[in-house]
């Protein structure tokens, strides 16, 4: 095993972050959290698209956000894992957003802000993948 380089921490800090974020976040909205809405000026439409949240999308979600966390928390102690972790919370991601996009109207119930939000994450979740390679490559 060879030494880890100093940048691992600071990208390990904020991928797992922004995953923390997404966990209250997805805590929040489920928990239709009246303050976080208006925090965010979200309106009767945010509120209904989040009622009754398909089981179904609710899988995927779970599924990002898991796997986002504890991707950057495994890439120190075992890279080969964290790729792996990496990999499916991509996949995931992926997959929730074409779903949401195509049939929930995602763009037009949350707006372009956070579709482009959504697609930021999306990206460095996916840059995170190839990084978390590199890193077992290097067995880091």
């Amino acid at each position: 095993m060879k030494k880890r380089p100093w940048h691992l921490w600071p990208i390990v800090l904020f991928v797992g972050f922004m995953y923390v974020m997404g966990i209250y976040d997805f805590f929040m909205m489920l928990s239709h959290n009246e303050g976080y809405y208006a925090d965010h000026s979200y309106d009767q439409a945010v509120v209904e698209y989040f009622t009754n949240y398909p089981i179904y999308f609710m899988v995927f979600w779970i599924a990002n956000l898991l796997a986002g966390v504890l991707a950057p928390i495994t890439l120190t102690f075992n890279p080969k894992w964290a790729k792996n972790l990496a990999w499916i919370s991509s996949v995931a991601g992926l997959i929730l957003l074409l779903l949401t996009f195509t049939f929930r109207n995602r763009l037009s119930v949350l707006g372009g802000g956070v579709a482009a939000f959504d697609i930021f994450i999306l990206l460095m979740t996916v840059s995170f993948y190839f990084y978390c390679r590199r890193m077992a490559n290097r067995q880091v």
